[in-house]
Order: structure tokens, then C-alpha cells, then sequence
């Protein structure tokens, strides 16, 4: 009977450890453990005339925004206003994420003169504006 608990125990630890290595594989390329920068959740609106991306950026300063356009990417960056440290996970427990970085690849009709951005509570909205079509007379 003894023998019987210690393999479905010796069994459990191999399952869990298991398990463990498949969620730091999944979290892995999320944080960048040497800048502590963490991919923001996010969503890409394709409202007809433009394209709107909404990102989560929670405990960011305002002032630390940067919305960049880098050749065919829109490039998004944000520091937190105090580091938040992952402790519970043991693959980044001596981590601290610092800032935010979403790298999105952005479709060749966008207008990039138009591009706008805002900031609130917590949110920024990046309002990518299609270029416009016109239509030429033929004679």
C-alpha cells in the first residue's frame, strides 16, 4: 500500500513540474526579463475608415507615452509609475516589470500624418485613420 502512494505521489510532483514548465514557456515571450517590459493586452478595431487600437496600460505616467510609427510597425512604449514585482512565478521571481512595449505590424493604407492618440484612465486609444481613395476622372 506504502508503495502504492509514494509512486502516485513521485507521479504528482512530475505532472505539476510538468505543468510549471508549460506556463513559463506560455509567459515567456510576454516579459522581457533584461528591459521589464511586458506585452500590454490590447485590440484592433477595424471600424471601415480606420482602424482603432485599444491597449491596456494600467499605473502608467502619461508623460512616459510614446507612440511611434517604424517603417511598417506601430510602436507603442509606456513606464509604469513604480515597478510591480513577480514573485509568485519562479521563472521571473527576481523580475520587475517596468514599462509596457507592443510592437503591432500596421496595413500599407494607413495614413500616418493622421494618426492620434489619447490617454485615460488607463487606457490609450490609437486612432489609425485610413489614407483616402479618390476617384479620377477619365477623358
Amino acid at each position: 500500500m506504502e508503495g502504492w502512494f509514494e509512486e502516485s505521489f513521485r507521479e504528482l510532483r512530475r505532472e505539476l513540474k510538468r505543468l510549471l514548465r508549460e506556463v513559463e514557456k506560455m509567459v515567456e515571450p510576454i516579459i522581457d526579463a533584461e528591459t521589464g517590459e511586458v506585452e500590454p493586452l490590447y485590440e484592433v478595431i477595424d471600424a471601415g475608415d480606420k482602424l482603432v487600437v485599444r491597449v491596456d496600460m494600467p499605473k502608467v505616467n502619461k508623460n512616459s507615452i510614446e507612440v511611434l510609427r517604424a517603417g511598417s510597425k506601430l510602436v507603442i512604449k509606456a513606464g509604469m509609475k513604480e515597478p510591480v514585482r513577480l514573485c509568485d512565478i519562479p521563472f521571473y521571481s527576481r523580475c520587475e516589470v517596468t514599462g509596457y512595449r507592443l510592437e503591432l505590424e500596421i496595413p500599407p493604407d494607413i495614413d500616418v500624418e493622421r494618426i492620434q492618440a489619447a490617454y485615460k484612465s488607463g487606457y490609450l486609444e490609437v486612432t489609425l485613420p485610413k489614407q483616402r481613395v479618390y476617384r479620377i476622372k477619365v477623358e
